[in-house]
């Protein structure tokens, strides 16, 4: 498995199928906003390893995109057609206190992931794969650098101020 920067198409139709999946659960299951919590939180979680770029967090996003990039190669072969990468983006502009918040988002949503129930698990763990590999797109990734990561500078600069007593 190798790194990967952007996503192809396969990777695009794994994370169509894993979002209908889920919708499909939200639906039957009496339209709990639970199911679709847990859902939404991998993702930020995802998100949250893409957007540190250059460091451990983002090296392992790399490899999850280029895992699922990898797996991807059935859905062509299923379809009879090519594969292609989706135009590249990505999140950038994190700041060291933006980081910080990062890590403890991503230690936090680990705990999740391993303490919750196997179906629960299962979700978080389709929400994380699908935010880290729909952060590398141009779309996704332009909302993430225009929402997450200025909220994540944020909160970790006011956490600064905070501790150091300039708040």
């Amino acid at each position: 498995m190798t790194p990967a920067s952007a996503i192809s198409v396969g990777t695009l139709t794994i994370i169509v199928f894993l979002f209908t999946l889920h919708v499909r659960t939200f639906i039957k299951g009496g339209k709990d906003p639970k199911i679709l919590l847990t859902g939404l939180g991998g993702m930020i979680v995802g998100s949250s390893l893409a957007i540190c770029v250059g460091g451990a967090l983002g090296s392992i996003a790399m490899y999850i995109v280029g895992g699922g990039n990898m797996a991807s190669g059935i859905a062509p072969w299923l379809s009879g057609t090519g594969d292609s990468q989706i135009a590249g983006g990505g999140a950038q502009g994190l700041t060291t206190e933006g980081g910080l918040v990062a890590v403890v988002v991503a230690g936090l949503g680990w705990v999740c992931i391993r303490d919750a129930a196997k179906t629960q698990r299962l979700r978080l763990v389709g929400g994380l794969f699908c935010g880290v590999c729909l952060t590398y797109t141009g779309g996704y990734g332009g909302l993430v650098q225009s929402t997450q990561v200025p909220m994540f500078n944020e909160l970790g600069a006011q956490v600064i101020a905070l501790v150091s007593g300039r708040f």
